[in-house]
């Protein structure tokens, strides 16, 4: 799978709306960041197994006669040797070890390293997945909550006028009480639900929100702006 095509990438142009909000999604939310994150430290511990080749332990002594004199003068003013003084090598010692375990492990740890980058990135992936298809989703409920709301308005609208109607004509003495009250409950019933599909409109428009990272009023203004500049 073209993974640029789940997420457009950070300075390519969306192709259609729908992909914009993704990539909003994608970008301005600081959770995401982690995968990336991840990846850069599984890149770094597989650089680590190059260097820890240098890891040694190094070793140097001094002989504590080598600050001593190797002869003196005698009572005679004879030079004689120095009986404390070391007559024998080496004066000094210096010594080197290196970790064979880390040396002939290297190749497995690598390995290790290189799944691990692997694995990172495959739950970047995975994630992309997931916000793509949640953004898509609630812009979905979002566009459904909207046409929701369309009809529900043209109901009460019709509700309003009916009673309008009734409420005259039961004030002229036209109609029953009975007919006057069911086009109240319509007309009541109508406004509620009316109501209801505004609030629903809001909450799908936050939960939109909180994704994309952006106000939708200035979501939709990119979106103009976008229409205006592929019309040209």
């Amino acid at each position: 799978m073209d993974f640029s095509r789940v997420v457009t990438p950070e300075g390519q142009s969306p192709r259609t709306f729908e992909d914009q909000l993704v990539q909003w999604a994608w970008y301005n939310s600081p959770g995401n960041a982690i995968y990336k994150e991840q990846m850069e430290i599984a890149a770094k511990r597989k650089n680590l197994t190059w260097w820890e080749l240098l890891d040694a332990s190094a070793t140097f002594n001094i002989n504590e006669s080598h600050f001593q004199q190797d002869s003196i003068l005698n009572g005679s003013d004879v030079l004689i040797a120095n009986p404390s003084s070391n007559l024998f090598f080496p004066r000094y010692n210096f010594g080197i070890s290196f970790n064979l375990g880390a040396i002939f492990s290297r190749p497995t740890r690598t390995k290790i390293a290189e799944s691990e980058i692997k694995i990172a990135e495959y739950e970047e992936q995975q994630q992309k997945l997931r916000v793509r298809a949640e953004v898509l989703q609630r812009y979905e409920d979002y566009e459904l909550s909207l046409e929701v709301l369309k009809f529900k308005t043209q109901a009460a609208e019709e509700g309003e006028s009916i009673y309008t109607l009734v409420l005259e004509q039961f004030e002229n003495d036209k109609v029953d009480f009975k007919d006057f009250s069911t086009a109240s409950e319509v007309f009541h019933r109508a406004n509620e639900a009316k109501a209801i599909a505004k609030t629903r409109v809001n909450k799908a428009r936050i939960f939109l929100e909180e994704l994309i990272g952006i106000p939708w009023d200035k979501a939709v203004k990119r979106r103009k702006e976008r229409e205006r500049r592929t019309n040209k």
